[in-house]
């Protein structure tokens, strides 16, 4: 009888022991799957991004102040294709400041595009990568957003550029990830058509 008594205990404790495993074992899976998604999220969010790789001007030599404006930009290494529609480019100087929204591609690469405004950037693709799709940017895109200056800080007689010595900051902020930022001042003098700013 006393046997039987010990087997009895034995096949519970035994059960007991089975169900904490199984439980343990499932929530260690559970874990596992939300520390990955955790860890795929903050690698996007580190990762993501776009390089800026030069800043041009255009009407320099019109007023002796600049207010066309070209961000040439391609995506940092190893980063996720970034979607225009959710990337903002602040632009501030002194005087104002601009929240920059995407307002769909060009077809041309035209200095005066009428169709560039105050309010948005426009996009031209310089060249295409393997994985190219409009109104992204994807692995082996190049691409220049244009905009325009909003009655910046000109004080000449044409007025509505950025003028002479100038600090400008730039952000290109996409929805996930790392911001990218430049930094620059204007020349001294500005006389030229075409005026390269940073780098």
């Amino acid at each position: 009888m006393m046997g039987i008594g010990t087997l009895i205990i034995f096949i519970a404790v035994i059960l007991v022991a089975a169900v904490a495993a199984a439980v343990l074992v499932s929530t260690s899976g559970s874990l596992q799957q939300r520390g990955l998604s955790t860890g795929a999220q903050a690698e996007a969010s580190v990762s993501t991004g776009a390089e800026i790789v030069s800043v041009m001007a255009a009407n320099g030599d019109s007023g002796h102040d600049i207010e066309r404006f070209e961000l040439l930009m391609r995506l940092q290494s190893g980063s996720e294709a970034m979607n225009f529609n959710n990337t903002v480019i602040l632009f501030d100087t002194a005087s104002t400041s601009q929240n920059l929204v995407y307002n769909g591609t060009l077809s041309t690469d035209r200095e005066q595009d009428t169709s560039v405004t105050t309010g948005d950037y426009r996009v031209y693709y310089v060249k295409q990568g393997p994985d190219y799709e409009s109104g992204y940017l994807s692995r082996g895109d190049v691409v220049k957003a244009k905009f325009r200056c909003s009655d910046c800080s000109s004080t000449t007689a044409d007025t509505g550029g950025v003028g002479e010595n100038k600090r400008v900051r730039i952000k290109v902020v996409p929805r996930v990830g790392q911001a990218a930022l430049v930094e620059f001042t204007t020349p001294d003098v500005i006389t030229d058509q075409r005026v390269p700013l940073w780098p």
